[in-house]
C-alpha cells in the first residue's frame, strides 16, 4: 500500500532485492515522455494522465522477470506553486493502478521538487538516481540502468554510473523497453550505453 510520503518520493526504506536471477538489478524509469504522454505545464490531475502506448506492458513485462524498477521523475511545479503535492500524490496514485492493471509494479519513487539549479537531485544531476541505488545497496551499478527520453535523464544517467537506454521517438519507444532490457545480458554490456540500433 503507497503512502502520501512515498508517492511523493520520501521513503527511504530499503527496495527488497529480486527473488530470483534477474537480467537488470534495478530499472529507473523516467516519467513524463517515457511512461506517460509528455504535455506542457504539468500533469496535475489522473484526467491528465495518459500513459504511452506499450508503457505498461513493458513495467508489467519488468515487474514478471523479477526486476525492480524505481520511477525517477522531475516534478518543478512543487517548487513554483503551479502544481501541488496532494495533485503530484493523486496523480502517482493513478500511474501506480494503471501499471498494476497490466500486473506492473513500482517498488520505489524517487522526485525531484526543487526549482532548477537549487538542489542536487534534479535532473541531469544524479541526485535521484544515487538514493535510489541508496536504497538499494545490494544493487551492482553496471547491472542498473536508467530509462527515459531527454538528453538530462542520459547525462544523469552517465553521472551517476549507470547504463542509459532511449526509450524516445529516436530510441526503442516505451513499448520495447522490457523487449531491449530483458533480451540483454548486463554481465557482458557493463557500462556499455544501451542505444536503440542495437536490436
Amino acid at each position: 500500500m503507497w503512502t502520501a510520503e512515498a508517492l511523493l518520493g520520501r521513503d527511504t526504506g530499503e527496495i527488497p532485492p529480486p527473488d530470483r536471477d534477474v537480467p537488470w538489478d534495478l530499472v529507473l524509469l523516467d516519467r513524463d515522455g517515457t511512461l506517460n504522454v509528455h504535455r506542457p505545464g504539468y500533469i496535475a490531475s489522473p484526467a491528465e494522465l495518459r500513459l504511452r502506448p506499450g508503457a505498461a506492458r513493458a513495467v508489467g513485462q519488468l515487474t514478471r522477470a523479477g526486476v525492480r524498477t524505481v520511477l525517477v521523475t522531475n516534478q518543478r511545479g512543487i517548487a513554483t506553486g503551479l502544481l501541488s503535492e496532494q495533485q503530484l500524490v493523486d496523480v502517482h496514485t493513478a500511474l501506480v493502478q494503471r501499471l498494476a492493471r497490466a500486473g506492473g509494479r513500482l517498488d520505489g519513487i524517487e522526485v525531484c521538487p526543487h526549482q532548477t539549479g537549487t538542489c542536487d537531485c534534479r535532473k541531469p544531476l544524479p541526485g535521484m538516481l544515487l538514493r535510489a541505488l541508496a536504497r538499494a545497496p545490494w544493487a551492482r551499478p553496471e547491472r542498473v540502468v536508467m530509462v527515459g527520453d531527454q538528453p538530462s535523464d542520459e547525462a544523469a544517467a552517465h553521472a551517476a554510473g549507470v547504463a542509459w537506454l532511449d526509450a524516445g521517438p529516436a530510441g526503442v519507444g516505451s513499448a520495447r523497453i522490457a523487449d531491449v532490457l530483458i533480451s540483454r545480458d548486463p554481465q557482458q554490456d557493463g557500462f556499455v550505453v544501451l542505444r536503440s540500433r542495437e536490436r
